[in-house]
Formats: structure tokens, sequence, C-alpha cells
């Protein structure tokens, strides 16, 4: 190989490895060997309901209503900008005593993210949390449930355990009906599962088949055993 190529191919390689360390490396590490992130709880008879992309100021009182109904208190991982622009949404969740997550600020994909930029979604979005809802979010939640490594780090100095799930009845893109969805979430639980569900975001019709769906969930959660907790009872080292 001529010199004057060997150089620049050489420096290359070796970003290309750096941008496959700090995005998929991160990624196997995190979400498939799971250091450092939790996707399920103890082997108890007890599951974690969460909700991704909130706040939504027409479906997420609906699931708060379904929840509430229930006597159930689930996890929401809000996405920071939509805090802010449902600020009174965001105060009820809080005040009716279910946990907060940190979903970033703008829900953009962190493999396409320099990490100064990640740091800032990361940080960015627990602050709009916080702000809206008078709580610092304890949990974290990458878009997509995709790490790199600055938001893998970030999240841990800001305190926040790391949280993707071990169920998710929904499609990446197709539409699921609330009786699929009840269908999956009932027959997928497991001991100590974290179900993954939506109160915005997603295919278009996955908020409205989500509340559509909860009362049925709870209910065929329950009647297979299971306790539905948020994630604080369900990480909860004691029996």
């Amino acid at each position: 190989m001529p010199g004057d190529l060997r150089m620049p191919l050489t420096a290359a390689a070796g970003l290309l490895g750096g941008v496959a360390a700090y995005t998929v490396g991160t990624q196997v590490m995190a979400g498939t060997i799971q250091v450092g992130v939790i996707k399920r709880g103890p082997a108890r008879p007890q599951v974690a309901l969460t909700f991704d992309d909130g706040p939504d100021p027409e479906h997420t009182p609906r699931i708060l209503e379904a929840l509430a109904a229930a006597g159930v208190q689930a996890t929401f991982f809000m996405i920071g900008r939509h805090a802010e622009a449902a600020p009174r949404v965001a105060r009820t969740v809080a005040a009716a005593g279910h946990d907060l997550g940190n979903h970033t600020y703008s829900h953009r994909h962190l493999w396409t993210l320099p990490p100064w930029a990640t740091v800032a979604e990361v940080d960015l979005g627990a602050a709009a949390v916080a702000d809206a809802t008078g709580v610092f979010p304890r949990y974290f939640r990458p878009p997509w449930g995709m790490f790199n490594w600055a938001a893998y780090v970030r999240a841990g100095q800001l305190g926040e355990e790391r949280v993707l799930w071990s169920v998710r009845p929904e499609g990446w893109l197709g539409p699921v009906t609330a009786g699929e969805m009840a269908a999956r979430v009932i027959r997928w639980a497991h001991p100590g599962a974290v179900i993954d569900l939506h109160d915005r975001g997603g295919h278009p019709t996955t908020p409205r088949a989500t509340w559509t769906a909860l009362p049925g969930v709870i209910a065929g959660l329950r009647a297979r055993g299971f306790s539905v907790v948020p994630l604080r009872l369900l990480l909860d080292a004691a029996p």
C-alpha cells in the first residue's frame, strides 16, 4: 500500500473503532450484558408498568385515571420538552406518587450525538422534569433504549438509575390494538418484569390503545398473581 494512503486509512479505522465503541460497544455492555443497567427486578411476583415519551395533555390524564381506579402506581419516563409544554400534567403525575424518569430533553437518537450534545440532552431532560414537577427524576431511559457512552456515564453522575425493559408489547412501526397489547403484556409478564408502554409517541394509535388496554392489563396481571408496583418497589432489595 502506498505510504500516502496508509496513514489516512489507519486514522479512519481508528475513528470507526472509536465510534463503534462509543455506540455499539456501550449498547452491548448496557443492553446485552446489562452492566450497570436494569432490565428486570428480583424474581418476585411483582411487575412494574413504565410509560415513555410523555407527558401528553390528552393521553397522560387518561392513563392516570386508569391507574388511580385500579390503585396502581407506575413510573413515567418524561421527555424534557414535553414536560415544559405540559407542566400541569407533569405535576399531576408527580402529585399522584408515581415515579419519574428522565427520557432526555428532545428524544434524539443518541448514536447520532457527540458527547457534549448527549450530556446536554441528559442534563436538560433532568432539569426540565425537575422544574415541571419539583421532583428530580431518579431513573434514566435512553430514546429507543439505545445508549451511547456519554449518556451511560452522565446518567450515573446524576445519580439516575439506568433502566430498560424486559416486556414491550408494542411494535416499533406498526399499530397494535388495545386487545393485542393487553394479551401480550399478560402473556409475556414474568416475575420482576419491567413493562414498557407509551403515553405519547410510538405509533400514532399507541397512546390511545394503551389507556384503553390498561384496566384489562392490570386485571390480567393480578389474575396471574402479580402485584403491579412502581420501580422503586420492584427494585427494592428487601424481600
